[in-house]
């Protein structure tokens, strides 16, 4: 289909709607919370902070209540990958094959699996920028030295 992509319905709210055709009701509003889940015991050094800076960077659209479950996979897949590198470290890239040739550790190959479970685990969660745009919210833009010089000019006059 041609066209832009479709704009989420809380980037609409947020700029009053500007196409004015009726939006939906939202199903359910989920509070953020200014406290941070209990730590999961599963976690170890890496999942823990992990877990920290995760909920303290997501705590404006995460929910302790429904994002618990989702958010402890990701911080335990970080652990898993922690442990696979500290092999892979340890082993080696190159490993012997069943007839003594050199070959390809198959952690690699989990370890990328791991880490592409990770990368959309973090999209559902809203940690890359295209998902944050899909849930209506925006990165700071830093403002550029025209920027500031032109807001200076305005702000005198």
């Amino acid at each position: 289909m041609p066209g832009q992509p479709p704009q989420p319905v809380e980037r609409k709210r947020a700029r009053g709607n500007p196409g004015k055709r009726s939006l939906p009701e939202p199903v359910a509003v989920l509070q953020p919370s200014d406290n941070m889940p209990p730590v999961p015991v599963t976690l170890g050094q890496t999942g823990r902070a992990v877990w920290q800076r995760l909920w303290t960077a997501g705590q404006g659209w995460l929910s302790p209540t429904t994002d618990v479950d989702i958010m402890t996979r990701l911080c335990e897949a970080h652990d898993e990958r922690e442990a696979i590198r500290a092999e892979l470290a340890e082993s080696g890239y190159l490993v012997s094959g069943s007839q003594g040739q050199p070959r390809p550790n198959p952690l690699i190959r989990t370890l990328r699996e791991l880490e592409s479970q990770m990368t959309k685990l973090e999209g559902l969660c809203g940690f890359n920028p295209s998902d944050r745009g899909r849930l209506g919210y925006a990165e700071v833009k830093r403002q550029s030295k025209l920027d500031e010089l032109l807001q200076r000019r305005r702000d005198a006059g």
